[in-house]
């Protein structure tokens, strides 16, 4: 969704999708785009904001449901414009699927 799909009522920007949960849920966990240098240390893992397309402008963050986890060397290398659009979609589809495994996201049947 683009941003002026998000625009409500008199072009205002609707807020943005927060969830204190996701973002903590990262704390222990594997890292999910596994680049080279990965330290896979889950103490080091954050929840990681994909800024792409129109999901982000500058100084903000996507909504929490455009990331993944990430180790700090894989964070750092991921800012760094280090990876490749086949490492985000693969550690995005990883991520989602442990989200919804933890019951942060649900799809309806």
């Amino acid at each position: 969704m683009n941003i002026a799909a998000r625009r409500g009522p008199r072009g205002q920007k609707e807020p943005n999708l927060v969830s204190k949960a996701i973002r903590q849920s990262a704390k222990g966990e594997e890292c999910t785009i596994n680049l080279p240098g990965c330290n896979h240390d889950t103490t080091t893992t954050v929840f990681c904001h994909m800024r792409y397309f129109t999901w982000a402008g500058m100084g903000q963050k996507p909504p929490d449901i455009l990331g993944f986890y990430a180790c700090s060397n894989c964070h750092a290398e991921q800012e760094r414009g280090n990876a490749g659009f086949d490492d985000l979609l693969r550690a995005l589809g990883k991520t989602l699927l442990r989200l919804l495994a933890k019951g942060l996201i649900t799809v309806k049947r």
